[in-house]
Order: structure tokens, then sequence, then C-alpha cells
């Protein structure tokens, strides 16, 4: 188990810190949060992960190709979450 937690949280610091070098370059469009993906990726009890909100925030930014391949390939990676999930949540992401 902290395996797996230890290889989860070293891929999001290191999607993290990619992300953060090019949001940087497109910081008036990383304004955007990703609330309607988060919204619906959070359980019944309106509890979701950190990592799950970095990639709505990715998905969100509208930086060409890397929101478009970062967002759906993070969730289900390293979030674990479906594959028909993960593009709903993107899409709702970048409708922002």
């Amino acid at each position: 188990m902290n395996r797996n937690l230890r290889a989860r949280l070293a891929a999001s610091a290191g999607v993290v810190a990619l992300v953060a070098g090019g949001m940087l370059a497109a910081a008036p469009v990383a304004q955007a949060d990703g609330p309607d993906c988060a919204t619906f990726l959070s359980d019944p009890l309106g509890r979701s992960t950190t990592d799950g909100n970095v990639f709505c925030l990715v998905g969100a930014a509208k930086i060409p190709v890397v929101s478009e391949v970062v967002c759906p390939v993070g969730l289900r990676h390293v979030s674990q979450v479906s594959d028909g999930s993960s593009g709903i949540a993107c899409r709702r992401a970048a409708a922002q």
C-alpha cells in the first residue's frame, strides 16, 4: 500500500512541476480552476483528491496539447479514474 501511495505522490509531484512551468508561460489563462471537473470527480460527500484537483486545473488552463493530454492521462493513471469519467471531467474543465 505504501509503495502504491509513494508512486502516486511521486507521479503527481512530477506532473505538477511540469505543468507549473507551462502555467507560468500562460498565466492569464491559468486563472480557471476547473470546479465542474472537481465536482464531477468528488464523492457523494463532496470530498475530492488533491491530484484530481490538480489535473482538473490543468484541463481548465487550456494550454494547447498539455491540457488535452495531461488531464485525462493523469486522472486515469494517477488518480485511478475510469476512462469514461476522466474524459467527461476533462471536457467539463475545458468548457469553463
